[in-house]
């Protein structure tokens, strides 16, 4: 029987990981998906250097990103690239097209909150 005391206690660890599509060198781990809350979920990604989100936007969904690790270049619709490190704070309304490039040398690892959360897509599992 699971102890219920832990049952709300995880690691990163034991959760799966994936890549989401039109992101190349890309490893995401899905925190918390809307079973826990149907109105947001919370990512924890990693881009390897060079490794890109390729331009998008999201529909009806807001995303905001916090730079943990590494040096991101990061395009908003037209505007000029904006240099993101460690503490920068992105965020993405419904609509805005984004692009996010990992500069190197080491990963960028980012936390990603989407609300609500995504719908279902063709995620790339990763062992």
């Amino acid at each position: 029987m699971t102890d219920p005391t832990n049952r709300h206690i995880k690691h990163q660890r034991e959760l799966p990981r994936y890549g989401p599509p039109g992101h190349a060198g890309t490893t995401n781990i899905r925190l918390f998906d809307r079973s826990f809350c149907e109105n947001f979920e919370m990512i924890l990604g990693e881009i390897e250097p060079g490794g890109i989100a390729d331009r998008h936007s999201h529909e009806i969904e807001h995303q905001a990103m916090y730079v943990l690790q590494g040096n991101a270049k990061v395009t908003l619709n037209d505007d000029p690239p904006v240099n993101c490190g460690p503490g920068s704070i992105i965020e993405l309304p419904p609509g805005l097209e984004h692009e996010v490039v990992s500069l190197g040398p080491g990963n960028l690892k980012l936390m990603i909150v989407y609300s609500p959360p995504l719908p279902p897509r063709a995620d790339t599992p990763h062992s």
